[in-house]
This record gives C-alpha cells, sequence and structure tokens, in this order.
C-alpha cells in the first residue's frame, strides 16, 4: 500500500473477465483495513450522475472524488464512449488528484492507444494520459475470462434432461 502514500496510480487493463475489477476491489479493501479514505466509483454509473446533476451537485460530486486517499475508477469505457462531461470530470478528478498526491486506480478494458477515441478528443486524452501515468504501474490482464471457464464448467456438468 505504499503506492498511496506516494501519491501514485495503477492503470488495470484488459480483457473483460480477467479480474482487473476484482483487483482494484482487492486493493480498495486492503486499503481500507489500512485505515485509509477510499472511494470506489463503476465509472459508467458515477458518470452518468455526474452528467445529470445541477452545477452544485457537481462540484460536491467532484470534491467527493478528489479527497479520499485513494479512488478506484472501475471500468472506465465501458460503454466505449463517455459524454462530454463525463469527459471533464474524469479529467478533472485525474488532474486535481495528480497536484494533491493523491492515489487512483483506473480499469479498462480499453487499450491507452484508443482513449483519444472515447473521450472524442485527443488532446484531452494526452492530458490524462500523461497526468496518470507519470507516477503510474501499469498491469496488463490477459487470458480468457473467469466467467466464461465457470460458465462453460457448469454447463458441463449439468445433466441432460429428456
Amino acid at each position: 500500500m505504499k503506492f498511496i502514500t506516494q501519491g501514485a496510480n495503477a492503470l488495470i487493463v484488459g480483457k473483460p473477465g480477467t479480474g482487473k475489477s476484482h483487483v482494484a476491489k482487492a486493493l480498495a479493501y486492503q486499503a481500507t483495513l489500512q485505515g485509509y479514505d477510499v472511494r470506489y466509483l463503476e465509472a459508467d454509473t458515477e458518470f452518468a450522475r455526474y452528467a445529470l446533476a445541477s452545477s452544485q451537485d457537481r462540484a460536491n460530486l467532484l470534491r467527493e472524488w478528489v479527497k479520499p486517499d485513494l479512488l478506484i475508477v472501475d471500468d472506465l469505457f465501458l460503454a466505449r464512449r463517455i459524454t462530454a462531461e463525463a469527459a471533464e470530470a474524469l479529467q478533472a478528478i485525474v488532474h486535481q488528484r495528480y497536484k494533491l498526491r493523491r492515489a487512483l486506480v483506473v480499469t479498462s478494458n480499453r487499450v491507452v492507444q484508443d482513449w483519444g477515441k472515447y473521450l472524442g478528443d485527443a488532446t484531452m486524452a494526452s492530458t490524462i494520459l500523461d497526468r496518470l501515468m507519470h507516477r503510474c504501474v501499469m498491469l496488463e490482464f490477459e487470458g480468457k475470462s473467469y466467467r466464461l471457464k465457470e460458465a462453460a464448467a457448469r454447463l458441463a456438468i449439468q445433466p441432460e434432461t429428456s
């Protein structure tokens, strides 16, 4: 958990079902056990909430997302493109947390080379990645989906019914 006190980041990318969210949640759990203030966001849900919020509520949400020692942003770009409001929120989160040296963990199924497409702005993607990657460990998860493996195993052992 040294990365939290150092204000470092982790970017966890890879195919669906390979354990990215599981690892992010385990980090959040361990950090909580060690007394850190942690916030976990499901990117699509929280950014949609942000887009629909009033300007005052948006400011409050940003404060909530910048404040904790560790922020987990899970499944970024799950639905590919995000709204302009969500992109601006992401940029603000990354920028403010970078200045304050607060740890950030981001998980995504999307390779970083395509983030400009999903944000709708290559310059914004570059700005976000510049700050996110400066003090960052990048983990790439490969292999087959655990969910699909479990489903295949479950289907293989089900008795046939006539």
